[in-house]
């Protein structure tokens, strides 16, 4: 039965996916970023999963040339070597019969069909446990696919599986270097060290890898070892219920809908493929979102990689601060030789001559990191010099040990918008729409949620070594000459010759924010429609913003979101414009209006926009600050228009 079973789910996997398309950005040398959530164990007549039963499907690809870069286009630029491997911990042994699919999430995008792998290639290694799912953290994963010996034990588990050499892997590949195209020694290609310590690789090479966690069915036979992408191929094609209802519900979608996919994602958008930041308060992916964004991170080694890798490059500093706001002003430290704890460099930061801050630091040789300090603006607009010094050893990017910054502090109150008046105060007639307006298009959003930073440190790796010190001591024992006889003794001791170890601690942190627009609760003739509302031109309406954060990082190195923004059609989404305040610990809602007579959070609609047009705010979410840079989000919605508040008065006779 058992079989039997095993090959009607096998014949149900060869049913295939049609492609996704996907979009493409920028990139870096990690990328993959995790959000929060639990785990269930078993339940009696229910599918499960075990906390201590997970793994990897890992890719690997190389880079057909050396100016290939995360915004080179994956398909063209890159090629797969060999297939993909499951890389599980020494801690469980697999279950019997357990289904694996076969293809990764590159290859299901392109169209691939969810089948079984026969024939998995399963490595036993001492991976990190999968973040949320199975209680691992995400910094302890980037640091495991990142590091070179992983990645040299993953090639020559490749190799192996295809039955060939490392070398026997690329040298039949044509690859562009310099400019020229063709076949390349394998020592150029591989990321393989030469007698001076460094990489030789003149290609790049990326790891794809995608978290797998172990669901057992309520059947009690069927077992499948399905990354985030399969589980939500298998719900979307109806092979199977992982959800809460029916007769083949297996109650497992907190695992497969939720935490699978929120436990590695891209934090930017790499090659092709677009980032998906994760749910939040546990919130299920749906099917589509989950096949081109959910569970999955990708590591890059470039041309000719090291083992101190610099941290991603934060983005230049996001203009002026507001007034009034937590900030975070980080500058990159860099060094030569190494700095260790017995005598760590210090950097001390000041705003305005004003010491904020004092960062203790150790650097690898060759190292580099940001150093911040987190400090409030103003209440008042003006301008701060923000400087750092460095006691100790290392240098900021102007190669001195003294740098310093410039802001302007500014208050985004002073362009609230005018008196909305309904009729002109000359003519007394209704406000006229201005000759030549349009309806406007809603701004293009640039958002930034995501950001990954990190700083270094060190502990102690002890290495005892026992050195000899032979002396000649007498033993008190005389021979029949009278002479006292003598023996060699070892009076050594054991020395200490051990090193500072360095590891790279990487921090990350995600914004996401839902929108929401109605018509103020005194608009009388308001229609909701489903989700949408319908109201009179005129009339006011609310903004909402729920703001989600999450972050790994302390306290001293990320503030919350601080500010949101909003913009108006009317004003071209330009001129003036609102700020809301934050009412509760997440819900961001505008300011009171001071036009308004009961001072309700509203903005008025003009009383000359089109009818059967749709009115729609757009808002910022932003000063979520980070060493890295700031956070940010766009959001829009819309209500539509449909006649104005005049036709909603009527006219009634005096009384005689």
């Amino acid at each position: 039965m058992k079989r039997a079973v095993k090959v009607l789910v096998a014949l149900l996997l060869c049913i295939a996916l049609l492609p996704i398309s996907v979009l493409a950005d920028g990139g870096g040398d990690d990328n993959a970023g995790s959000g929060d959530g639990g785990t269930s164990g078993k339940v009696d007549g229910k599918g499960f999963y075990r906390s201590g039963e997970w793994m990897y499907k890992v890719s690997l690809y190389v880079g057909l040339s050396d100016t290939a870069l995360t915004s080179t286009s994956f398909y063209c630029g890159y090629k797969a070597v060999g297939d993909p491997v499951f890389v599980k911990p020494k801690s469980f042994s697999l279950p019997s019969g357990v289904i694996f699919g076969k293809y990764n999430k590159v290859e299901y995008l392109r169209g691939k069909p969810l089948v079984s792998d026969n024939n998995p290639k399963i490595i036993t290694d001492n991976p990190p446990a999968i973040p949320i799912t199975n209680g691992g953290r995400l910094s302890a994963v980037k640091n495991y696919f990142g590091d070179s010996g992983t990645l040299i034990r993953l090639i020559n588990n490749v190799a192996k599986q295809q039955g060939t050499t490392r070398e026997g892997l690329v040298k039949n590949t044509e690859f562009t270097i310099g400019g020229k195209k063709g076949k390349q020694n394998p020592n150029d290609i591989l990321p393989l060290k030469g007698s001076d310590g460094k990489y030789k690789n003149k290609v790049p090479w990326v790891i794809i890898y995608e978290p797998i966690c172990i669901a057992h069915l309520k059947d009690g036979n069927t077992k499948l070892a399905f990354t985030a992408t399969e589980y939500a191929m298998a719900q979307e094609q109806g092979l199977f219920n992982f959800f809460y209802s029916g007769k083949d519900a297996q109650y497992i979608a907190g695992m497969t809908h939720c935490n699978l996919p929120n436990s590695v994602v891209l934090e930017k958008g790499w090659f092709d493929y677009k980032a998906f930041p994760p749910t939040q308060n546990n919130q299920k992916w749906d099917n589509r979102r989950i096949m081109r964004g959910g569970g999955w991170g990708m590591r890059i080694m470039y041309p000719n990689g090291s083992d101190v890798k610099k941290p991603i490059e934060p983005p230049e500093e996001n203009g002026d601060y507001r007034v009034d706001t937590d900030v975070i002003t980080s500058f990159w430290i860099y060094t030569d030789s190494r700095i260790t704890p017995e005598s760590p460099t210090t950097v001390t930061f000041y705003v305005d001559g004003s010491m904020v801050e004092i960062m203790d630091v150790v650097l690898p040789e060759g190292g580099s990191q940001l150093v911040w300090a987190k400090w409030h603006t103003p209440k008042e607009p003006t301008t701060v010099n923000v400087t750092a010094e460095i006691a100790g050893g290392g240098y900021f990017s102007n190669e001195e040990k003294r740098t310093s910054k410039s802001f302007k502090i500014v208050d985004m109150n002073e362009n609230v918008p005018p008196d909305p008046r309904a009729k002109d105060y000359n003519t007394g007639k209704p406000v006229q729409r201005p000759n030549g307006w349009m309806v406007p298009r809603v701004p293009i959003r640039v958002n930034n949620t995501t950001a990954t930073w990190g700083d270094w440190s060190a502990f102690w790796k002890s290495n005892w070594v026992w050195h000899e010190n032979w002396e000649k001591v007498g033993t008190g024992i005389f021979d029949e000459k009278g002479k006292e006889t003598y023996e060699w003794v070892d009076n050594g001791e054991w020395v200490d010759e051990g090193d500072w170890e360095y590891f790279w601690n990487s921090y990350s942190a995600f914004l996401s924010a839902n929108y929401k627009i109605k018509p103020d609760d005194k608009v009388p003739t308001a229609k909701q429609f489903y989700d949408r509302w319908e109201m009179k031109s005129g009339y006011g309406l609310n903004i909402e913003v729920d703001v989600a954060t999450s972050t790994d990082a302390p306290s001293s190195a990320v503030t919350s979101a601080q500010n949101v923004i909003s913009y108006f059609p009317e004003f071209n989404y330009n001129t003036y414009w609102r700020l809301s305040e934050k009412t509760s610990n997440r819900k961001f809602e505008l300011q009171k209006n001071k036009y308004s007579p009961n001072e309700r959070r509203v903005h008025y609609t003009p009383l000359w926009f089109p009818d059967d047009e749709k009115y729609t705010p757009y808002s910022e979410v932003i000063d979520l600050w980070t060493p890295a840079g700031m956070l940010s989000v766009g959001l829009d919605d819309y209500i539509d228009i449909k006649g104005n508040v005049f036709d909603d008065w009527r006219v009634v006779p005096a009384e005689p």
